[in-house]
């Protein structure tokens, strides 16, 4: 008994550490997001951004891609971060569409990343997905 406690405590509290430990800390995305009034300068909510095609978190060493940023709420809008090399640009999907595709748009023919058709149309896909979810959320 003691030896299946031993495993089960070993298998339980690496899980709850990577579930607590993913707290995400940058400067530029919290200016952004404070900003836009999803948070206040103060605030110790947690705030996410994650690569729109592969769902991945983004890491100091990401140079290129498309993520989706907001906060952790279930009245917040999602936002977008077109991020190559050093130039960061945060896009709000929710009040102009025409103004979020030609943004897209014109960082894929600037970008120094090759993206092909497939991942153009897949990355569209999901700013429509997001512009549609930010269009039904009713802001507290």
């Amino acid at each position: 008994m003691i030896k299946f406690v031993t495993i089960l405590l070993a298998l339980i509290v690496p899980i709850g550490n990577n579930l607590f430990a993913q707290d995400f800390e940058n400067k530029e995305i919290k200016d952004f997001l404070v900003s836009t009034g999803e948070m206040r300068d103060g605030d110790k909510c947690s705030y996410y951004a994650y690569e729109l095609l592969k769902l991945d978190a983004l890491n100091d060493s990401d140079s290129c891609g498309i993520y989706r940023i907001g906060v952790y709420a279930s009245h917040s809008y999602t936002y977008l971060l077109l991020l190559d090399k050093k130039t960061k640009t945060f896009l709000n999907c929710h009040t102009d569409l025409y103004q979020t595709l030609k943004s897209v748009y014109s960082f894929f023919e600037k970008s120094s990343c090759c993206f092909s058709d497939s991942e153009k149309l897949s990355y569209i896909k999901e700013l429509m997905d997001i512009y549609h979810r930010n269009n039904i959320v009713i802001p507290w």
